[in-house]
């Protein structure tokens, strides 16, 4: 039932509000959420359609967004089985994601370091 609803295209039309909306504790659970659905329905959302949200919550203003976006990687990362889904990511948000080795908040920086060594294994 849910991955049913989820393919719809309103569902897709949601999760772009809910990912954009005003409110930063809900973008928050959202860039967590979707990190979890990725990686335990990785066949319906791991692929462009839903992993360019997480890039662009990855510039979010506020901090706490951006670390649930870069939890939400590490978990995808440190998964063996979803791990060779995720070149095209990298290969495309890589630039991104050494940039935040310099973010302003340092949970966030420290976060994307221990990111940056997943993906270097």
């Amino acid at each position: 039932m849910f991955l049913e609803c989820v393919r719809k295209p309103e569902a897709k039309i949601n999760l772009y509000v809910w990912s954009s909306d005003v409110h930063p504790e809900i973008r928050s659970i959202c860039a967590e959420e979707l990190g979890r659905w990725m990686r335990l329905y990785s066949s319906v959302f791991l692929n462009d359609t839903y992993l360019k949200y997480m890039d662009w919550m990855s510039y979010d203003k506020i901090p706490d967004v951006r670390l649930k976006c870069v939890l939400g990687l590490q978990s995808l990362y440190g998964d063996p089985i979803v791990l060779p889904h995720l070149d095209l990511f990298t290969s495309r948000f890589k630039d991104r994601m050494i940039s935040m080795t310099l973010d302003k908040d340092h949970e966030v920086a420290l976060q994307t370091m221990k990111l940056l060594l997943l993906i270097s294994k």
